[in-house]
Formats: C-alpha cells, sequence, structure tokens
C-alpha cells in the first residue's frame, strides 16, 4: 500500500460506508469524511477504523482530504459540497458508489431509472426472476448498496439496479445490459440546476451502451422519443408492448424478460400476480366506509398525478412537505375532478395553497400529519378515500417517506381502535 496515494470517500450514508469498505478489502489506502456526527457515524467510523479506515466526522477539513487520487460520492452529496468543489478545481476524478461498485462487477446489470415508477419496476423485476428460477440480486437507490453484495457475485448472476439522478450522475464507464428509463418529469431541481441537467444525469444510464445491449424506454414521452436518437443500444418501447392490461410498470418488466430470452407463458402469469409496493398506493384501513390509502412515496406532483388518476372515489387529498422546486399545478385538473377536500401539511403548504388551492372547494392547513387525519376524516363521507400523497420531500418532518408512510398507517390504525 502507497502511503501517499489515498482514495477519499464522501458522506458516510449505507453507500458510502460500504465503498469505504470495499476499497479497504481491495488494499487501498481509503479516507471517508462526513459533516454529520451522530451515534450512529461514530459506530460506522468504529468499524472503519478497525478495516484502516481514517474517518473524519463534524466537518470536511481541507487538510484532511487533500491529495485524494480520487473521491466517491455518495448519492446524498450535493454540488455544493466543498470537498466536491475541491475536487472539480483541482481536476480530480469523482465517481459514484455505483460506478465504484461496477468496476469490481463480473455479474450482469440490468438498470432502471425514471422520475417515477423505478423502485416497483426494480422490484417486480427482481421477484419475476427469483420466481424464474434466475440468480437475481437487488441493489442500488433500494436500499442495498451496489457495493455492499458486490464481492458475493458471479459472471452468471443478475443484479437488478434501481438508480436515481444522483446516482448516475458520477459514472463514467458504467454499462449495464439492459437500461431501463421509465418517464421524465421535474423532480430535484432543488439539487440539480434545470429539468435539462436532471434529463443529462438519467441519460447516463445509457451512455456505454452498445448494440449488444437493450434500452427500454417510453416513445410516448416526448422528451425521451427526442433523446433516444442518440441510443446505442437496441431501443423497444414500452408503449408498444402487447399484453393487454398490463400498467406501463409491468410492461417494463414484461420486456425486461423478453431481452433475457424468458418464456412469455412462464413469466406473464408471475407479472400478473405482482401486488402494489407499501407506500405507493397502498390501501391500509377502511374506517367508517372511508378508505385510507398511503402513497407517502409520491415526493413528487407527477406521482400524486397517477395516483389520483387510478382511484375511483372522491379524494380527501393529504399533502405537503419540503419542495423541491417543482410545479404543483401539475395536478390542477386530477384535483379539479376528484379531489373534494385538501389538507395541506410541512414547509410547503403555502406554496401548494397558492398553486392549487384554488381548484378545490376545501382548504385546510393541519400543523401535522395525526392533525390532517383528523381533519380529512372529518371531511369525508362513506364511499370516499383519503390519500396521502404528499407531492414532497419528508424531511422537513419525518426521515425518509417510508418513516412519514408507517406514521400514517399508525395514525390510521388507532384511529380505527377508537371509532370500534
Amino acid at each position: 500500500m502507497r502511503e501517499d496515494i489515498f482514495f477519499c470517500i464522501v458522506g458516510l450514508g449505507e453507500s458510502g460506508y460500504y465503498a469505504a469498505r470495499l476499497l479497504a478489502k481491495k488494499k487501498f489506502r481509503v479516507k471517508a469524511t462526513d459533516s454529520s456526527d451522530n451515534s450512529e457515524l461514530r459506530r460506522k467510523r468504529s468499524k472503519l477504523n478497525k478495516a484502516g479506515v481514517e474517518v473524519e466526522l463534524g466537518y470536511h477539513s481541507e487538510k484532511f482530504y487533500q491529495g485524494a487520487s480520487l473521491f466517491v460520492i455518495s448519492p446524498s452529496v450535493d454540488n455544493e459540497n466543498p470537498v466536491l468543489r475541491y475536487a472539480v478545481n483541482n481536476s480530480i476524478p469523482v465517481i459514484s458508489e455505483i460506478e465504484l461498485a461496477w468496476m469490481y462487477s463480473p455479474a450482469k446489470v440490468i438498470a432502471i431509472t425514471g422520475t417515477n415508477g423505478k423502485t416497483s419496476v426494480t422490484t417486480y423485476t427482481y421477484k419475476v426472476l427469483k420466481k424464474m428460477g434466475l440468480p437475481a440480486y437487488l441493489a442500488g437507490n433500494i436500499g442495498i448498496p451496489f457495493s455492499s453484495i458486490v464481492e458475493n457475485l458471479s459472471s452468471s448472476d443478475i443484479v437488478v439496479l434501481e438508480l436515481s439522478s444522483f446516482q448516475l450522475e458520477y459514472t463514467q464507464s458504467f454499462h449495464p445490459y439492459i437500461a431501463v428509463l421509465l418517464n421524465i418529469s421535474e423532480d430535484h431541481l432543488d439539487r440539480h440546476k434545470n429539468l435539462k441537467a436532471y434529463l443529462d444525469a438519467k441519460l447516463k444510464i445509457f451512455a456505454n451502451q452498445g448494440r449488444e445491449d437493450f434500452a427500454i424506454l417510453d416513445l410516448t414521452d416526448g422528451i425521451i422519443k427526442e433523446n433516444s436518437k442518440s441510443i446505442s443500444a437496441q431501443v423497444l418501447d414500452i408503449s408498444g408492448c402487447e399484453p393487454e392490461g398490463l400498467d406501463p410498470n409491468r410492461k417494463a418488466v414484461c420486456l425486461i424478460c423478453d431481452c433475457l430470452g424468458l418464456n412469455r407463458n412462464k413469466f406473464l402469469p408471475e407479472i400478473v400476480k405482482l401486488k402494489s409496493l407499501k407506500h405507493r398506493i397502498e390501501r391500509v384501513e377502511s374506517v367508517d366506509g372511508v378508505w385510507f390509502i398511503n402513497d407517502s412515496k409520491a415526493t413528487n406532483p407527477h406521482s400524486t398525478k397517477w395516483a389520483l388518476k387510478n382511484i375511483d372515489s372522491e379524494i380527501i387529498l393529504i399533502a405537503g412537505g419540503r419542495d423541491k422546486n417543482t410545479d404543483f399545478k401539475i395536478v390542477k385538473d386530477e384535483v379539479s375532478e376528484k379531489v373534494k377536500a385538501l389538507v395541506l401539511i410541512g414547509e410547503a403548504s403555502e406554496k401548494i395553497l397558492n398553486s392549487i388551492g384554488g381548484f378545490v372547494e376545501v382548504v385546510k392547513l393541519a400543523p401535522d400529519l395525526k392533525s390532517a387525519v383528523n381533519i380529512a376524516f372529518k371531511e369525508a363521507s362513506r364511499g370516499d378515500a383519503v390519500l396521502l400523497s404528499p407531492m414532497c420531500a419528508s424531511f422537513d418532518m419525518f426521515k425518509n417517506y417510508e418513516h412519514r408512510g408507517n406514521m400514517f398507517k399508525k395514525i390510521v390504525r388507532d384511529l380505527k381502535k377508537c371509532g370500534s
């Protein structure tokens, strides 16, 4: 090990932690820095120290990372981070954890991205491949770092990766056999400068593909169709997938299976049986004839638009959270048609009110989620649905969308107990 050469991990979330472990196992000198300092990070620091990794918590001191030959950036690290600025200003290579794991992976990769639906398609694909008896692994933005599984993989394995724009942004040689782009709409514009920058990050999923690879996308999306001309892989259109009765997410899974040469007579029944995921239009309980539906994973207006279109009853919509610089007017037509009352929570309440408040008869503000559920229930009639579909990030009030969704489910179940 050369002491004058080291690699620096920026951000010690799960992906950063496993990236540091992977590099340490490969006998590189590794440093890791995180601007936060808490008990969980100290626990990780202790484990990494034992593996020979130097760790800095609580700040990013230039003296600590100065001289690094390569920076591995965690998805949560934004472009204004001082370490990233240092790397760019000094022309030092910057890669994502996905790129790092790819460099050591012998497996075939199916990579799935898009503004909406990527978690569903990733999970569905994994489940169907396992049912078909294939050696499939699940990783990426789904919550399992690619670098945490890479050392267990062989050339006969298949890794199904959910990828966010943050993870794709700093890829260079990443080369999936099958790359899927489900859709594109405004999202994460608090992180990306504009829609073009966001789109450019997503399109990197196809950058290294050739004619032996497959690109699956929806050519009814004008932005995607326009950019499909530059893709070198064989392009398959989700909207042109033949089986009747499948939604776009399940059609994408069908095309993935086709690319792998699987028998439709065997995998189509498995696709039909797939159930919706937790926190995505998830029916929780019926209380006095009112259904409560958890759509906490809807962190942008396009996700909420999808939910509103796919619920038949009248809706009391609970929305709000931390704004990601998106346009809430996207949902005005569905709100006008389906929503009888709007209950707003969180930092974005005023912006949502100003954007779509005029398209619904009743609008109420709530200080927290429990109050919002109680207000929504009072506004609902038998046969209505109370829908939590926030259109926003959760970080103003919750750890993540799962925490928000689980709290909603608990509040609803407590409400049912009180009424029984």
